[in-house]
């Protein structure tokens, strides 16, 4: 068979039929093939990834324009397991040891105490040292952050605020 863009062209779907049921079929092997060059080539990928910034950020809105609502859905059918992405590849926590945090906190907001029904949670963490510190409400670790996570400034907030009464 020849493999040229007219053929290709020609038979598309079937195409993606072969390549999708033999993914389907491989898929741990491909993975663990993908991951591991993924981890002895990481610099050279980020280094690709720096040099064509521009390049793959337009890829990546074009692919988004024509695929929005595939993407929403995916989205909506899959937020557990995104979530459970980003906790691990950003905190290095399962979402499972983030619910453990949530109920120790009795699902409130370690330094406010609002309800997380009534607000978003965030993860703390010490930028420093990538330390989870607990589950605050976005305006609380938000807040943390503009103090720069040092107690001095905090203090001396305290002592402002004590002093302005």
């Amino acid at each position: 068979m020849a493999y040229d863009k007219a053929y290709y062209e020609a038979n598309k779907e079937k195409q993606n039929a072969i390549s999708k049921a033999y993914y389907e079929a491989n898929k741990k092997k491909l993975l663990s093939k993908s991951n591991a060059y993924y981890k002895t080539n990481k610099e050279k990928i980020k280094a690709h990834r720096e040099a064509n910034k521009k390049e793959v950020n337009a890829k990546r809105k074009v692919y988004y324009k024509t695929n929005r609502e595939k993407i929403l859905a995916y989205r909506k059918n899959n937020k557990e397991k995104i979530l459970s992405i980003r906790l691990k590849c950003k905190y290095n926590i399962t979402l499972k040891e983030k619910n453990i945090m949530l109920k120790k906190q009795k699902n409130k907001c370690k330094i406010c105490n609002i309800k997380f029904s009534k607000t978003r949670s965030c993860v703390d963490h010490c930028h420093t040292t990538n330390k989870v510190r607990g589950i605050l409400c976005n305006l609380c670790n938000v807040g943390l952050g503009h103090f720069k996570d040092s107690t001095e400034i905090l203090t001396n907030a305290i002592t402002y605020l004590e002093e302005a009464v």
